[in-house]
């Protein structure tokens, strides 16, 4: 077999360097997954929910465009409160930085979401924030019955509160977030005065 031989240049020497026409190009080394990356996809996602987020706070002050996602919060646990009777009072819809929350057999429901049409001030049912008001859900006494104090109604009447329970349980926008502990209330106590 014979050996290839470089030519020699016009000076005679042979040319080490090689030329751009036979000079090798590299081979691109492929990845070891394939020859794909999910780098750039993941960069260009961050950056979109980065510059999303961005545009939302410089035009409305909050992440989310100024959506309350109230409908998820019942979605995803969150730790339960417990309340005293006084507690509960500072929730009654007057300071607009706190949440609205009534009770009502001593569990508490968060209907902030109703401040504006119901729960606020002035709102049709206002005097139910802040409050257990049990048994007028029970008699339908809003001005007399605004207590947690069941005394003196029958087994049917306090099975009735159920149906209230339910509805704030099963409502689309409001939500059970824990408990009040009332005081217990004392033996001689008088019983509240009937509805007039």
């Amino acid at each position: 077999m014979s050996e290839i031989r470089q030519r020699k240049t016009a000076g005679g020497a042979s040319n080490p360097t090689p030329t751009p026409a036979n000079a090798k190009k590299p081979v691109p080394q492929a990845n070891k997954n394939g020859g794909f990356t999910c780098m750039p996809l993941l960069l260009a996602l961050v950056l979109i929910i980065g510059a999303t987020v961005s545009t939302s706070f410089v035009l409305t002050k909050t992440l989310t465009f100024g959506y309350d996602p109230q409908a998820l919060r019942k979605h995803f646990p969150r730790k339960t409160i417990t309340l005293t009777t006084e507690e509960l009072k500072q929730y009654d819809g007057k300071d607009p930085n706190k949440p609205v929350y009534l009770a009502i057999n001593g569990r508490v429901y968060d209907v902030t979401a109703g401040r504006d049409k119901y729960y606020g001030p002035g709102g049709g049912y206002s005097f139910f924030s802040g409050v257990d008001a049990a048994r007028a859900y029970i008699t339908g006494c809003f001005q007399t019955h605004l207590t947690h104090d069941l005394r003196g109604l029958s087994q049917a009447e306090i099975d009735s509160l159920s149906t209230w329970s339910d509805f704030y349980e099963k409502h689309d926008i409001y939500f059970y977030v824990g408990q009040v502990v009332h005081e217990p209330i004392p033996d001689d106590a008088p019983l509240p005065e009937p509805c007039s």
